[in-house]
């Protein structure tokens, strides 16, 4: 049979009615679709993942930030209110009662090594000259400049607290100074104890990736800051007028917030409330970078990105 087409009849080629070419395109769409939905699904499930760990990590570790800030500064109010009690039984022991200046600083200096979250602890003399310290160090200091002895003279009884360096030591303390008078109100000595600013700004552990603590007075100084050596920070450095200060300043209880540091880098902080230790003149802050609070939530992303795409 010859399958060849007779000369001078037209060629037909079949094809395909318009309508079923359109279901068929139809069709293909929709797959497509399809497989654009089951790509992007995924995707979107881990970027909503991956925004609700970043929040949940910022609001986590800010809490632990608010937490060490608060249990500092509740910290140093024990150690003021333990000064107190420990000043108030020095003050009726009859080796401070002496002309031995000697034997007096030996006898403080016992006291201190039983007590070693204090720099130093001294007396001095109504008329502002220190008598015994417990360091020994037969220096002879006219203490009349010091604001906290000046006010220690002008109290009947109660204690005084200023933050500072001290000069024996350099270290950032609390002084706690409390007048000692006799039964008629004449002033004795004013018993004076260096809470150590540094050892209480410590804390242990990493309790926020990049952590770093300060204590500040209320000009904006920085009094002790850790860890040793944080970039930034060192004790008797100015933060007034900085954005930190702006945030630190106000006593109007507890707060959280992000603040740009010179450099632009950003930090999350967290002020303590100072209700409590209004009377120290002094803030307590915990901060960490913002890039290393989120890196965690940044290496989940990513391994779900990889996972993702493999």
């Amino acid at each position: 049979m010859d399958w060849r087409q007779p000369p001078g009849v037209p060629c037909r080629i079949p094809t395909t009615p318009p309508e079923q070419g359109v279901a068929r395109m139809s069709i293909r769409t929709r797959l497509l679709l399809i497989a654009l939905l089951a790509a992007l699904v995924p995707a979107l499930l881990v970027l909503v993942r991956s925004v609700e760990d970043r929040e949940a990590i910022i609001a986590a570790d800010t809490q632990r930030l608010s937490t060490l800030a608060q249990d500092k500064s509740d910290e140093l109010y024990e150690r003021i209110r333990g000064t107190t009690q420990l000043q108030f039984g020095l003050a009726r022991a009859r080796d401070l009662d002496t002309d031995d200046r000697v034997g007096c600083s030996a006898f403080l200096s016992e006291v201190r090594e039983s007590h070693p979250q204090y720099t130093g602890i001294l007396t001095i003399r109504p008329d502002g000259r220190l008598f015994c310290d417990s360091l020994r160090s037969g220096r002879e200091l006219d203490l009349n400049d010091r604001d906290y002895f000046r006010r220690a003279v002008a109290e009947k009884g109660a204690v005084v607290l200023e933050p500072a360096f001290g000069r024996l030591t350099g270290r950032a303390v609390m002084q706690v100074a409390h007048p000692v008078r006799t039964a008629s109100g004449e002033l004795r000595f004013v018993l004076l104890a260096s809470l150590d600013l540094e050892k209480i700004a410590t804390f242990a552990g990493p309790v926020v990736p990049g952590a770093r603590l300060l204590i500040v007075d209320d000009k904006g100084l920085v009094l002790a800051a850790t860890p040793q050596g944080s970039a930034g920070f060192k004790p008797g450095q100015s933060i007034a007028g900085t954005p930190l200060w702006q945030f630190a300043e106000p006593r109007d209880g507890a707060a959280e917030a992000e603040v740009a540091m010179q450099g632009g880098e950003l930090m999350r902080w967290a002020r303590a409330d100072s209700n409590s230790i209004s009377g120290t003149r002094v803030h307590v802050l915990a901060g960490a970078p913002r890039d290393a609070i989120i890196a965690k939530a940044q290496r989940r992303h990513a391994n779900d990105i990889v996972a993702l795409s493999s």
